[in-house]
C-alpha cells in the first residue's frame, strides 16, 4: 500500500499515467507514460495541492512539539551538545573525506576514542571531523556570501562547513537544535535554501536537496504501487527495476562527482545499496562502449540521452562502472550463521565480520524489484522516511519565514515534469511574476503580486 493514501490521492495521480513497454518519444524507453486526458492538468492540480497542504499541516502540527520562544545564545555557547556530536561524527567525518584539499576544508583525521574533539583552543591546529569550535553558536552565525563562478569555497569555506552541519542534523532529525537556531536573527539559513557552487550550474550545495531527493523517490515510489497488477498487451509481467522512471530516481538520488554535496544522497544510497561512484554526475560514459558507444556526442564527452528503460535494472547499475555487490542485513546474518555452523563463537564470527568490513551496504533486499513482497517492510520504513525528510525541512522553512507552500508548489510541479514529461508530453508551463486584481478575496480587492510559479497545463 501507498504511503499516506488517506491524505494523499496517489490514485489521481496514477490515473493521468499509462504503464507502456515502449514509448516512441523516450527513446522506446519502457515507462509511465502521461495519458493526455482532456481533464489530465486539473488532476495534477489537485494532486499536487493536496500534497503540499499534507506535509504544510504534518509541518505545522509537528513545530507544536517545540518551544514557541527562544533565547538568543551567546557566541561561545555550546549548540551541539557532547551526545549530539557523538552520534553524527561519523557522517561529519563521511563528508569531511570528500573536501580534504587546502582551498576547501583542509586535512581530516579519523574520529578519536570518545568522539569529541579536544582541541578547545581557537589557535589550536585540528583535524578532528567535528572541531570544537564548530559546535560553538558563533559557527551557526557565518553568513552566505555570493561569489564568482568557481570561486564558492574562497568565499564560504567556513559557511559551507556549518551548512554541511546543519543537512547532517536535518537527517538525524535533530529539530529541537535546529528551531532555536532558526529564530536568531543573525543565523543566515535561509540564504542556504538553494546554492551552488557556480552560477553556471543548477543548486548543488544548498538544504533544499534534502527537500528535492526525498520527494522524487517518494513520488515514484508511491505512484508505482498503484501499478502492482499492470500486465502487458500480451499477457506477460513488466520488470518494475527496467522502467525508465525507477532507474532515473535510483540514479538522480544516488550520483556523485562535481556536485558540492553529497550529504542529501546518503540516505538514498544505503537503501538502493549504490556506493559513491557507481554514478556520476560529470559526463558519464557507458562502460560497455561496443553497445552504448553510439550514445556518445561527437564534439564533446557527453550522451545524447541517458538509456534509462532500455536495459534491465543489473545492467542500469553497471552502465558507467561494474557493480560492487552490496551486501543487506541478511546477507551479514547468514554469513554470520555459516561461521558459527563451522563451530564459531558469535563474538568471534563478528570480530571476522568486522575485520572483513562486511557490513550492511544497502536496505533493500531486492533493488531490482521494488515492489516485491520480501521490500516490503524496508519500503514502507523507507517511505516514511522521506515523508519525514519533507515534512521536517517545510518545518524549518517556516520558521525561517519562508513562503513553503510556494516552494514547494513549485519543486512538486517541477518533479512531475521531470519524471513524467516527455516529448510529446510537457506537462508545465511557468507564470512570471505580475499584479494580478483580486476581487472579494477575504477583506482585500486591488491587487497582489504573484511571484514566479509553475502551473500545470490544461
Amino acid at each position: 500500500m501507498a504511503h499516506q493514501t488517506h491524505n494523499i490521492p496517489w490514485t489521481i495521480l496514477a490515473s493521468t499515467l499509462k504503464l507502456k513497454r515502449t514509448n516512441p518519444c523516450q527513446h522506446d524507453a519502457q515507462n509511465l507514460h502521461v495519458r493526455r486526458a482532456p481533464d489530465q492538468g486539473k488532476k495534477l492540480t489537485y494532486f499536487t495541492n493536496a500534497l503540499v497542504r499534507n506535509a504544510v499541516d504534518h509541518a505545522r502540527c509537528d513545530r507544536e512539539k517545540y518551544s514557541k520562544q527562544f533565547v538568543s545564545p551567546s557566541d561561545d555557547t555550546i549548540v551541539l551538545a557532547d551526545d549530539i556530536a557523538r552520534k553524527i561524527e561519523a557522517t561529519v567525518y563521511r563528508w569531511r573525506l570528500d573536501h580534504q584539499s587546502a582551498s576547501e576544508l583542509g586535512p581530516v583525521e579519523m574520529p578519536h576514542g570518545n568522539g569529541l574533539c579536544p582541541h578547545k583552543e581557537k589557535t589550536a591546529a585540528c583535524k578532528c571531523p567535528l572541531p570544537f569550535k564548530e559546535r560553538q553558536m558563533c559557527a551557526f552565525r557565518r553568513r552566505y556570501t555570493e561569489s564568482p563562478c568557481w570561486m564558492f569555497f574562497e568565499c564560504n569555506d567556513d559557511g559551507f562547513f556549518n551548512i554541511e552541519v546543519m543537512k547532517t542534523l536535518i537527517l538525524y532529525g535533530e529539530l529541537d537544535i535546529i528551531l532555536p537556531l532558526c529564530a536568531d536573527p543573525r543565523v543566515d539559513l535561509k540564504s542556504w535554501w538553494e546554492v551552488s557552487v557556480c552560477g553556471c550550474v543548477e543548486p548543488d550545495v544548498g538544504w533544499d536537496a534534502i527537500c528535492r531527493l526525498a520527494l522524487e523517490a517518494y513520488i515514484v515510489l508511491n505512484v508505482m504501487h498503484c501499478f502492482q497488477s499492470t500486465w502487458d498487451d500480451d499477457g506477460s509481467s513488466i520488470e518494475y527495476g527496467c522502467i525508465k522512471v525507477y532507474q532515473q530516481i535510483v540514479r538522480n538520488c544516488t550520483t556523485s562527482g562535481w556536485s558540492a554535496s553529497d550529504i542529501a544522497t546518503y540516505p538514498h544510497r544505503q537503501f538502493f545499496g549504490i556506493q559513491k561512484g557507481q554514478f556520476t554526475t560529470n559526463y558519464p560514459e557507458p562502460y560497455d562502449k561496443a553497445r552504448w558507444g553510439h550514445l556518445r556526442s561527437a564534439r564533446c564527452s557527453t550522451l545524447q540521452y541517458y538509456p534509462y528503460g532500455l536495459m534491465s535494472f543489473n545492467e542500469f547499475r553497471a552502465f558507467e562502472k561494474p557493480f560492487e555487490y552490496q551486501a543487506c542485513a541478511n546477507d551479514v546474518s547468514h554469513v554470520r550463521w555459516a561461521l558459527c555452523q563451522k563451530g564459531l563463537p558469535v563474538e568471534l564470527s563478528n570480530c571476522i565480520l568486522e575485520m572483513a568490513s562486511y557490513t550492511a551496504q544497502r536496505r533493500l533486499p531486492f533493488p531490482e524489484e521494488p515492489l516485491h513482497p520480501v521490500n516490503r517492510h524496508e519500503l514502507d520504513k523507507y517511505l516514511k522516511y522521506c515523508w519525514q525528510l519533507i515534512v521536517r525541512c517545510t518545518t524549518i522553512g517556516q520558521a525561517l519565514g519562508m513562503d513553503m507552500e510556494h516552494l514547494l508548489d513549485n519543486m512538486v510541479k517541477k518533479c512531475i515534469q521531470n519524471l513524467f514529461g516527455c516529448a510529446c508530453a510537457k506537462l508545465c508551463e511557468e507564470i512570471s511574476d505580475r499584479q494580478e486584481e483580486t476581487h472579494g478575496e477575504g477583506n482585500n480587492d486591488g491587487e497582489r503580486t504573484i511571484r514566479g510559479r509553475l502551473v500545470f497545463k490544461k
